[in-house]
């Protein structure tokens, strides 16, 4: 039995694809920093309860646990989700899809947007160290991409 021919892949892509692993590792990085700002979530949504005066005072404590738990609960289903299609999409990238290629490409440009909003997602902030390297990381993986070695590699005919 003949083993499967190995395929020539440019560096380019190689590099695309463990960068894209960097970006979809950084969501799950930034899922741990919003879990350690907890308590900071906790403060100022019970200082804003409490100023608001929407809710009878015996009901705020619960509200705001009740929506912080939520907050994070929703956060790490998002992110899991995400984060895992991304890593799917770089392997298929990786393996010469185009389809794959652009996903990927969409993903990393809308990621860039990360550069603009805070964690709390609620001010514009400047951005954090965290959010600096998933910009570089999203810039460099779109253009690795589509330099003229990726773009032969993403042209040729699939197996």
């Amino acid at each position: 039995m003949t083993e499967p021919q190995q395929v020539w892949r440019p560096k380019t892509v190689e590099f695309a694809y463990w960068l894209s692993l960097v970006s979809a590792l950084s969501a799950f990085a930034s899922l741990i920093y919003l879990f350690g700002l907890r308590e900071e979530m906790t403060a100022g949504l019970r200082e804003a309860v409490q100023r608001t005066n929407f809710l009878q005072s015996e009901n705020q404590e619960a509200f705001v646990r009740s929506a912080v738990s939520n907050t994070l609960i929703f956060a790490t289903v998002i992110v899991t989700v995400i984060g895992c299609a991304m890593i799917t999409f770089a392997v298929m990238m990786r393996r010469g899809r185009n389809w794959a290629r652009i996903v990927v490409t969409v993903v990393a440009v809308l990621g860039l947007g990360g550069m603009t909003t805070s964690v709390n997602g609620v001010v514009l902030s400047s951005p954090g160290p965290l959010a600096l390297l998933t910009f570089a990381v999203n810039i460099a993986v779109i253009v690795l991409l589509y330099v003229p070695a990726s773009n032969r590699y993403f042209a040729r005919p699939k197996p």
